[in-house]
């Protein structure tokens, strides 16, 4: 179901099509609205993302003020370096197109597919 999409996601354009078949198995789908927030700075991370359908971006309290630093469509990720470093979430993420479709591993799943 996913093996065109996860063809075009950079960190797993390597892999062949058993390997993103295994990825694809463990995703789990959610959906946000405009403004919706999926994470939010200084949390605890448990899941990495992959944005299928859709705009989000990065925001982050910097010098008291509420900055963009990245910005998000399909085929890209986030949600990687509080799994990677078990710090806490980096910035917020913000659905900014009307719907947004991701999909998800959860931290036992990232570390065992992707780790």
């Amino acid at each position: 179901m996913y093996d065109e999409f996860l063809k075009k996601v950079k960190i797993l354009e390597t892999m062949d099509a058993y390997e993103r078949q295994t990825v694809a198995d463990a995703f789990v789908k959610h959906f946000f609205k405009k403004d919706d927030y999926v994470i939010k700075e200084n949390e605890e991370g448990s899941e990495f993302y992959f944005i299928v359908e859709g705009e989000a971006v990065a925001t982050k309290l910097i010098d008291g003020e509420l900055k963009q630093v990245m910005h998000y469509k399909a085929g890209d990720y986030f949600g990687e370096r509080a799994l990677l470093k078990k710090e806490p979430r980096a910035a917020n993420i913000i659905a900014t197109s009307d719907e947004l479709e991701l999909v998800s591993l959860d931290k036992d799943s990232f570390n065992r597919l992707l780790g």
